[in-house]
């Protein structure tokens, strides 16, 4: 078709079992979702004992490069947000829980639009350790900074409503310029996920802003926004509002 792809390999002779599973479900999950958030696979197989997944090319950086440059300005932190969010109604509505949001894993493209990628350790919604062939014992899956409470407790059932905590921690960063949760070892920043509270954000941040950031982050996850779909609606209405005002038209609360 004459299409540039993306292409990840894996060599067979080289690859553990639990990283064949995980490469496996990525391909699998991707394949599943048709959004304009997700990435896009276009085929998977094995040739000379190399297993690919051949999936759309993305011009653009990952949002950890972007936030090299330091934290975003309020309206471009939530339109990326938005896409997120957008592309988790899509994998939630197919019972898929991504369980490693972070900024490595979403894409800007140049025309602004947002993709995101790697779902390598998904899981099925409502699923729980017995189910989960990525789950070892006293394992954490998914990346530190952005675990959820009930993740690094150890919780047997996978929800939802973990993916919206680390969209919460994402907006976070992107806000700040730095994680919510830190610490001197891995240990400290497990234990401030559980218990501690993040340092404010910067005044400059609307207070709608600062709200719907924080409600994403709540420890439990009954206070949390309870869908993705929930949470993008509001960030879009936010947004709305922001545009608005910039142009001087002020929308009733």
């Amino acid at each position: 078709m004459r299409r540039k792809v993306a292409l990840k390999l894996l060599r067979v002779r080289d690859a553990e079992p639990r990283q064949l599973q995980r490469f496996e479900r990525e391909a699998h999950c991707a394949s599943l979702l048709n959004h304009p958030n997700v990435v896009t696979v276009f085929d998977v197989g094995v040739d000379a004992g190399v297993h690919y997944i051949a999936s759309e090319y993305i011009e653009g950086e990952t949002l950890r490069q972007r936030l090299a440059h330091g934290p975003l300005p309020a309206t471009d932190a939530i339109g990326i947000a938005v896409g997120v969010t957008s592309a988790l109604v899509a994998a939630h509505e197919s019972w898929i829980v991504h369980r490693d949001v972070k900024p490595e894993n979403i894409m800007l493209r140049r025309d602004r639009g947002v993709k995101v990628l790697d779902f390598g350790v998904a899981a099925l919604a409502g699923g729980g350790e017995s189910t989960d062939p990525l789950r070892r014992p006293g394992a954490l899956v998914g990346t530190l900074h952005y675990l959820s409470p009930e993740q690094v407790r150890g919780e047997p059932i996978i929800d939802t409503r973990s993916d919206i905590y680390s969209v919460g921690v994402v907006l976070y960063e992107m806000l700040a310029g730095y994680p919510p949760f830190g610490g001197d070892t891995p240990l400290d920043v497990l234990a401030a996920i559980v218990e501690g509270e993040p340092p404010p954000l910067p005044d400059s941040i609307p207070l709608a802003l600062h709200t719907i950031t924080e409600k994403a982050m709540r420890k439990s996850i009954y206070d949390r926004w309870q869908t993705a779909s929930e949470l993008s609606e509001r960030l879009f209405e936010l947004q709305l509002d922001l545009m608005m005002r910039e142009r001087g038209v002020h929308l009733a609360d």
